[in-house]
């Protein structure tokens, strides 16, 4: 009953990403380029300022609008594997151009073991040092690449801590069908990440791992070694594309690099004061909000993650953000002063969610994929807001703030109602 009440309701603000498009109300800006999956399934480049309205590589379907933070890319040659600072050992020869890679381009590197190389006897590695703008102890990283199959079976992705004793280190399993990924060695890095496998189009996954940076270390050894002996006879080898190591306990979209390091700028999608706001904001200090979106990634820093935030000042912000460390959704006023979350959390992390939250003054409910309502008071919310900000609160309506809890993730929709929606509603608005 409520789902159909819901696609005939009365919001005067409905915004849907998965069309591709940016509503006119919304300002977005990011100062550098950025890559995203396009409706291919390939990895793209966004210009300067242009949103990126992403998708599974693997489906591939339409995920929404992609909001992330700033992003640093710190391995050098992410694409060149053959050139310095990149270093092999052993016997294999690597050429410069692979068939079409993860962007559709002929931009990846063939890996050819030598026939009869005994197993682990062959690896190239690229070393990143501790020191300041690249890699800090007591740190969560994540490191990630793009494999492909020429024949070879098993091939190891690796971390090797110098200057005290440690290795991650995980196997990516060509020989089955699908490929599986598993973790191999684990010493050393702390925070360990279970690894991941995604597929991608024409042949390609990606593998994603990371850990926490030991006391003690001096540098790291980032590379790929051969897992199995290699045939006497026939090809053996791999594709690689894109490596990225990033702070941060999971994978951002793809940082291209060359001669030096690269970075990506934080994403701002605010609809600013004056009508394009007051136009559909009309309830005052009553009103109900509706979030459709992928659960929020832990970047450089590892507090919550943000969906939607009214201005970000004392007085007139509401704020629906995931928790830190239990994924359950809070509604907070300014500087969280009070609270009211979810007892359901979003599961698995990273999945597709529905929230929906109303409010009249202090007296708010809030609700998660259709599971119990939580009701309560949050005090401080006193004045109507002027400003709508999305993956990421704003204290001056234009630009980013709050730097350390953005999304880094998609949204696909999001609404207003200016009335208060019973709690029944609010289950059906997210079931």
């Amino acid at each position: 009953m409520f789902r159909k009440a819901m696609a005939s309701d009365d919001a005067t603000l409905s915004l849907d990403f998965t069309t591709g498009a940016l509503d006119s109300r919304l300002t977005f800006t990011r100062s550098t380029t950025g890559t995203y999956i396009n409706s291919s399934g390939y990895v793209t480049s966004a210009a300067i300022n242009a949103p990126r309205f992403d998708y599974d590589p693997t489906t591939p379907t339409a995920r929404g609008l992609l909001i992330e933070g700033a992003a640093s890319n710190l391995m050098f040659r992410s694409q060149a594997i053959n050139t310095s600072p990149w270093f092999n050992a052993g016997t294999m020869t690597i050429s410069e151009t692979g068939s079409s890679s993860p962007a559709n381009d002929a931009t990846s590197n063939v890996v050819t073991w030598t026939n009869g190389t005994g197993s682990g006897n062959a690896w190239l590695q690229q070393t990143v040092a501790v020191s300041a703008g690249s890699l800090v102890v007591g740190t969560a990283y994540t490191w990630s690449i793009w494999l492909k199959s020429r024949g070879g079976r098993r091939v190891n992705v690796f971390a090797v801590l110098q200057g005290v004793s440690g290795n991650r280190e995980v196997r990516v399993d060509f020989g089955v069908s699908p490929p599986t990924v598993t973790s191999t060695v684990a010493t050393g890095w702390t925070s360990i990440q279970t690894p991941t496998i995604v597929e991608y189009p024409n042949g390609w996954y990606k593998i994603t791992t990371g850990g926490t940076l030991p006391a003690s270390t001096t540098s790291v050894a980032f590379g790929l070694s051969n897992s199995d002996a290699v045939p006497a006879s026939g090809t053996n080898g791999f594709e690689a594309w894109g490596y990225q190591l990033e702070a941060g306990s999971g994978a951002s979209s793809y940082i291209p690099t060359g001669a030096s390091t690269g970075s990506r700028a934080v994403d701002t999608a605010i609809i600013a004061a004056g009508t394009a706001f007051s136009g559909w904001y009309t309830g005052g200090l009553n009103g109900t909000f509706y979030a459709d979106w992928y659960g929020g990634v832990a970047g450089a820093s590892g507090t919550q993650r943000s969906v939607l935030a009214t201005d970000d000042v004392t007085t007139k912000h509401l704020h629906l953000y995931q928790t830190a460390t239990t994924n359950t959704m809070t509604l907070a006023n300014f500087g969280g002063g009070s609270t009211l979350a979810t007892s359901n959390a979003i599961s698995p992390a990273g999945s597709r969610s529905k929230a929906a939250f109303s409010y009249a003054t202090s007296a708010m409910n809030i609700c998660l994929n259709g599971g119990t309502v939580a009701s309560g008071t949050v005090t401080g919310f006193t004045v109507a807001p002027t400003w709508l900000s999305l993956g990421a609160p704003s204290t001056n309506g234009t630009s980013i703030t709050g730097t350390t809890v953005v999304l880094n993730n998609s949204i696909r929709s999001i609404k207003y109602w200016p009335t208060v929606l019973s709690n029944a509603q609010l289950q059906a608005l997210t079931t």
